[in-house]
């Protein structure tokens, strides 16, 4: 009886240790326009994947440890001072193209929302870090009041 706990015990902290390994997809930067950049994600990463590296940024952030992560933002003395990471799995509309689109797109006109809404339900995950210490983290995007369909607000 003692042989099965001891390898049930074992297999439970191998199972563990593999999900916790798991829990953060990798990631490349595919664009980056002043303090604004979109990073692509495998498309099969899931909500919690996708949480997992909301908080990692956010832990980064704290600890001063963004530069392993993300390239520097500005010149300031802390490179990371203000800036919005935008998260998607799709590497169609995780280009600086989209995101141009997506930034002139007018907001008065039906082909202005289409595209806004368009590119907000594409982004997977959000991060930002204000000048003034605030953080703001969620699956989806918040876009003014507008909401893509899997928002939830994190922090």
């Amino acid at each position: 009886m003692k042989r099965v706990i001891v390898v049930t015990l074992f297999l439970f902290g191998v199972i563990t240790a593999s999900s916790v390994f798991a829990q953060t997809p990798s990631f490349k930067v595919t664009w980056k326009e002043g303090v604004i950049m979109g990073l692509l994600v495998p498309p099969n990463t899931t909500k919690e994947q996708l949480k997992h590296l909301i908080y990692k940024f956010r832990q980064a952030k704290k600890e001063k440890t963004l530069a392993a992560l993300i390239p520097p933002v500005n010149r300031l003395p802390d490179p990371y001072t203000a800036f919005m990471v935008f998260i998607f799995s799709d590497p169609k509309w995780a280009t600086s193209e989209e995101y141009k689109r997506y930034e002139s797109a007018s907001i008065n006109t039906a082909k202005g929302r289409a595209i806004s809404r368009a590119y907000s339900n594409h982004i997977m995950a959000y991060y930002q870090y204000d000048i003034d210490d605030k953080e703001y983290g969620s699956l989806g995007f918040d876009d003014y009041g507008d909401k893509s369909a899997h928002y939830k607000k994190l922090f």
